[in-house]
């Protein structure tokens, strides 16, 4: 199978506004009057979020627009991961949006040169847009949220009926700065005034003994404990100066739910030529629909303008290919899928290395004195991913942190066609807002 070339947007992480449970198919709903705040945020100025709008969500899948940045970082990971896999584009975003904000001289310009845009104020406009997103997706959620609390009788005159029936999805975006407590100088006020208006980030310390467990707490209720941990006991924490953290949870129901009887088990042929058993949710309905001589696609609608593909063959120029759908009725088979991932091993600074950037990562070279009067260098960037499917919809998260250290101390139509996802597939999970795509998270099952 070729790159996972063209798809989806930047990757942080995206956080319910509600609490949820480790089911995807039980998203708990929000109140009209529940949240003060478009991102996830215990501190910090999120008014500029509640200020975007987001003027057209694209319901379907004629509007997939990529930048190259994105088709490479996808390519690359593609590269890269065996098996069962997934990334988030849009978490990724977001913390190199955290990092471009601090940086200065030839670091700030060989960032802006691989990110490809002339400006950090035209990086952080692809982030707040999708902010504006969230505006959106919770103003839809609480209008429906409300109507159904107007109308909704249950039959069996239970509470709790009227509850499980409830509008149920949910998406948020956390961003944290963490400063070892011991680094006498503070963030400039600058870095903070822009973090905070923009990114709605909150500011937490550690030591180098408490670090590991402080990150871990903090990832895991950001992620509605789908994600518990992302730094493991053993982690080196030693010189750790500045992490720029960004976390992403997404909860949604798919328009068109699957029944759960016609769920059944199935063989599922993997890469390697073996057959390894999978339960199939199947349905049969009107579904976008693209089809080549070696590419088949369908796109699974869910609530408020958010889109999953299934990709069946070539993914070269899939997002060209996912604009020419069109909606015929469709034989849907797909297996449930419930993986997770780690980039932990230097990928993503492998990654932005071969875009040409390297003062980041420089103990000597590394100028990002606009986050601090401290001499600090990119040690790590860590990402870690989880998606759940069911009958009724998704649950993913992700988690991405860039770690610095103290630079000093280290260097027919009605005639169904058949999408039977029973050999490898990849997915992806986007919207498109004012034009601009973000790619939640892409994947790969082939095993």
């Amino acid at each position: 199978m070729k790159k996972i070339l063209c798809l989806l947007l930047s990757l942080t992480l995206i956080i319910g506004l509600c609490a949820c449970s480790g089911n995807p198919s039980d998203v708990s709903s929000i109140e009209s009057s529940g949240g003060s705040s478009v991102l996830d945020v215990s501190s910090g100025d999120a008014s500029s979020a509640q200020d975007l709008n987001c003027d057209e969500i694209t319901n379907i899948s004629d509007k997939l627009n990529l930048n190259e940045f994105d088709k490479e970082f996808l390519a690359f990971i593609d590269g890269k991961k065996q098996g069962n896999y997934m990334v988030s584009p849009l978490s990724f975003r977001y913390a190199l949006g955290l990092l471009l904000a601090g940086a200065d001289g030839n670091t700030k310009t060989e960032l802006l040169t691989a990110l490809g845009v002339k400006s950090v104020d035209e990086w952080t406009a692809y982030c707040t847009n999708f902010n504006g997103f969230i505006k959106r997706f919770y103003d839809q959620l609480n209008s429906e949220v409300e109507q159904y609390n107007m109308w909704y009788m249950p039959a069996d005159g239970k509470s709790e009926s009227k509850i499980d029936n409830a509008p149920k999805r949910a998406i948020k975006v956390a961003n944290s700065i963490w400063k070892r407590e011991n680094i006498k100088e503070d963030f400039t006020s600058e870095y903070k005034d822009y973090v905070s208006k923009n990114y709605s980030a909150e500011y937490k310390t550690f030591t180098e003994k408490n670090a590991v467990n402080k990150i871990n707490a903090w990832v895991n209720e950001k992620t509605e404990k789908l994600i518990p941990r992302l730094l493991p006991d053993t982690y080196d924490t030693k010189n750790l100066a500045v992490i720029l953290m960004n976390a992403l949870y997404f909860k949604n129901n798919w328009e068109i739910s699957f029944n759960e009887f016609a769920t059944k088990t199935d063989d599922f042929n993997t890469k390697t030529g073996e057959k390894v058993k999978k339960d199939f949710m199947e349905q049969t309905e009107d579904f976008a629909y693209y089809s080549d001589e070696g590419t088949q696609a369908v796109i699974l609608p869910m609530y408020s303008g958010v889109n999953m593909a299934f990709v069946i063959g070539d993914t070269e120029n899939i997002s060209e290919k996912i604009s020419k759908a069109e909606s015929v009725k469709v034989h849907v088979k797909i297996p449930k899928i419930d993986t997770e991932t780690s980039f932990d091993k230097g990928e993503f600074i492998e990654f932005l290395a071969e875009l040409g950037v390297f003062d980041a990562f420089s103990p000597e070279k590394a100028d990002f004195s606009n986050i601090i009067d401290h001499q600090i260098w990119v040690d790590d960037i860590i990402q870690k991913t989880k998606i759940k499917t069911d009958e009724k919809g998704v649950e993913a998260a992700a988690v991405t942190a860039i770690i610095t250290k103290d630079a000093a101390m280290m260097p027919t139509e009605d005639k169904p066609v058949d999408f039977i996802a029973d050999r490898p597939f990849s997915f992806y999970i986007y919207t498109t807002c004012n034009d601009i795509t973000s790619m939640l998270f892409a994947g790969m099952i082939s095993e």
